[in-house]
């Protein structure tokens, strides 16, 4: 595999996360607010462990290819 087809594969493979991971984050975000809006702490806190899973998922993920790839995978204003 030539590097500019292992780039392009890598380029892939972090939209393709980032977009998984938008969707969660999304989802999980929805949740805590519904959890909040209806007063029920147990699925509030069970929303905001998935909600604080799923950026934890995100900064490993970037820190990862940062330090494996000298460049963060999408720029620092996408998510967060």
């Amino acid at each position: 595999m030539s590097s500019t087809e292992v780039e392009s594969a890598q380029t892939r493979m972090n939209a393709h996360y980032r977009l998984v991971l938008e969707g969660l984050l999304t989802n999980a975000e929805r949740d805590a607010r519904l959890a909040r809006a209806e007063g029920d702490r147990a699925a509030m806190g069970k929303a905001q462990a998935r909600l604080d899973t799923s950026r934890a998922a995100l900064d490993i993920y970037t820190a990862s290819h940062l330090v494996g790839y000298g460049k963060r995978p999408w720029p620092r204003e996408v998510l967060g």
